[in-house]
């Protein structure tokens, strides 16, 4: 196993009685969203997984961490959701498909070699969401690995092409210090 899937596994198993509570931001980008299938990458435990699976979604989870994917099977099994987990090494730029999801979710897990990949993955029509650090703004502090961290308009230059449906960036702090900044952008259509 290694260092990165152990260090998440046993994350994930110090806090197995978190609450699974949603994003707020997701909570607020959701009238964006359109319905149908779901690539939730990097999900940890799921907590969005499992809120979007209550909402209707097909949802596919896919994470490095064992031990939060088994989390999510139980949880969503014990509230009578099905939903689909994939455990793989994102940095290994897994073929996720292309085409083949209405909305493709990346929530604070910044490797830009698989953005690519991510986008690919999104059918035309469908979204794109990324939300992640930032170093925008003027709050305090880094994000602990600055390689995971988005440079000021980055995410509108990543998705150059497609129509930005929300943008935000340096509007709120980090709970690891800096900013956070986040884009819905919508595939175009052929």
């Amino acid at each position: 196993m290694n260092k990165d899937a152990e260090k998440w596994n046993e994350r994930w198993q110090e806090r197995a009685q978190s609450p699974w509570v949603p994003d707020p931001w997701l909570l607020r980008i959701l009238p964006l969203l359109p319905g149908g299938r779901l690539l939730d990458v990097a999900c940890g435990r799921g907590r969005n997984a499992l809120f979007l699976a209550e909402k209707g979604y097909a949802v596919t989870a896919v994470d490095i961490a064992a031990e939060g994917l088994m989390q999510l099977r139980d949880e969503a099994r014990r509230r009578g959701h099905a939903l689909e987990v994939r455990h793989c090494d994102l940095e290994t730029l897994p073929d996720l498909g292309r085409e083949v999801f209405d909305v493709v979710l990346d929530f604070f897990f910044l490797q830009r070699s698989l953005l690519p990949a991510l986008q690919a993955a999104v059918r035309p029509g469908g979204v794109g969401v990324v939300r992640t650090f930032s170093r925008a703004g003027d709050f305090p502090g880094e994000a602990p690995n600055a390689d995971f961290v988005l440079e000021p308009g980055e995410l509108p230059r990543i998705f150059a092409g497609w129509e930005v449906l929300l943008h935000e960036e340096g509007l709120e702090p980090s709970s690891k210090g800096g900013s956070l900044a986040g884009i819905v952008a919508r595939k175009p259509l052929p």
